[in-house]
């Protein structure tokens, strides 16, 4: 399914933020909505990049929206993260008000860093009713409410992924109260060249089985 893809501009605590909303086209609207989060800005990172490209395909594929937006660069580390953490919350909050997008049917889906600030920002992301993580640090989903979230979430990593230890996020997920789905991309590595479409076929795959899935309008 062709998306159309509008780009926007708003603003999170005086800040400008750019961002861009896809929705699918054709499609019976109100559409469920997906924040999705790029990798880290420090290092050239972008809602542009080619992985976070292809989850927002992907899901408009299935008939679901998209917000992607850049996140804004703290002057230091721990600004940045608490940032970026704010810059979700705000985003899923821009989503829950489109006009076109079901407000009961939201989720959230990052990438490394935006991974990262999604498991920060998650308890205050009362409105998603999913998360999915790829390759996302495992000291910042060992660092977040996730064990004990009950929604469900989705993690995938490149099984030669030398920054994000798959071993090591397989146990911190198998240790989550709530059982969470987690999968290896085989052979692929942290920056997931050339196995884009199938993480954004994965990814959308799994928040689409859970956002169109029972009553919701």
């Amino acid at each position: 399914m062709p998306m159309s893809q509008t780009a926007i501009s708003y603003e999170v605590d005086g800040d400008q933020v750019d961002g861009v909303v896809a929705l699918p086209s054709p499609g019976e609207a109100p559409h469920p909505g997906v924040v999705v989060c790029h990798p880290h800005p420090l290092f050239g990172g972008d809602m542009n990049s080619t992985v976070v490209v292809a989850v927002c395909a992907a899901l408009a594929e299935r008939g679901i929206a998209s917000l992607r937006f850049n996140f804004r660069k703290g002057a230091d580390t721990e600004s940045l993260n608490a940032m970026s953490a704010r810059d979700v919350e705000m985003a899923l909050r821009l989503l829950d008000g489109w006009e076109l997008v079901n407000s009961v049917r939201l989720g959230v889906a990052g990438y490394s860093f935006g991974a990262a600030a999604i498991a920060r920002a998650s308890a205050g992301l009362e409105s998603a009713r999913t998360m999915a993580f790829v390759a996302p640090p495992v000291t910042a989903v060992r660092g977040s409410t996730l064990g004990d979230d009950e929604r469900p979430l989705y993690f995938l990593v490149g099984g030669q992924d030398r920054l994000v230890d798959p071993e090591e996020l397989s146990d911190a997920v198998s240790g989550m109260r709530i059982p969470a789905t987690f999968e290896t991309l085989d052979g692929a590595d942290h920056m997931l060249g050339g196995r884009e479409h199938e993480v954004g076929e994965r990814v959308a795959n799994f928040l689409a089985g859970v956002l169109l899935a029972g009553p919701g309008r």
